[in-house]
């Protein structure tokens, strides 16, 4: 029987069996503005409202637990829109299309510095918003809308 040799995985892949996934909501204001959140912690990114999911949870309701926790408002109605998948990180971050039930925003005081609508991404934004900028306005990009999953 001939001896078969063991596939090297790529040295940037975390040695973990399992995917980190993420939500992420994208919240839109009549104007066509979205909502960034930054972040209190190291570098203080700019990203959109979500975070990881826990391990016996479904999307929807880590979803609901996040932003529930960051900006203090109740989810309404979502619907999944896009992935980002990153190998070399380990992750998958699902983006849903978010409308929450009106409200005031009450940030998160230990994790989230300040919120607001914005019409343009920030520099300090974090990948997977910069990403995902991309491909919800499509116009603003030279990339264009391709679904490359």
């Amino acid at each position: 029987m001939p001896i078969r040799k063991r596939k090297q995985r790529p040295s940037k892949v975390k040695p973990s069996c399992a995917k980190e996934v993420s939500v992420l909501a994208w919240i839109q204001d009549a104007y066509g503005n979205v909502l960034l959140i930054q972040q209190m912690a190291s570098r203080q990114l700019w990203s959109l409202p979500g975070g990881k999911v826990r391990g016996s949870e479904g999307l929807k309701a880590a979803l609901r637990r996040e932003l529930k926790e960051e900006i203090g408002l109740t989810l309404i109605s979502t619907r999944v829109i896009d992935l980002f998948d990153r190998p070399q990180r380990s992750g998958l971050a699902v983006l849903f299309r978010t409308t929450l039930r009106k409200g005031k925003l009450k940030l998160g005081k230990k994790e989230i510095k300040q919120a607001a609508f914005v019409s343009k991404l920030p520099p300090n934004a974090t990948p997977s918003v910069r990403y995902f900028w991309r491909r919800q306005f499509p116009t603003a990009s030279a990339r264009g809308n391709i679904l490359d999953l």
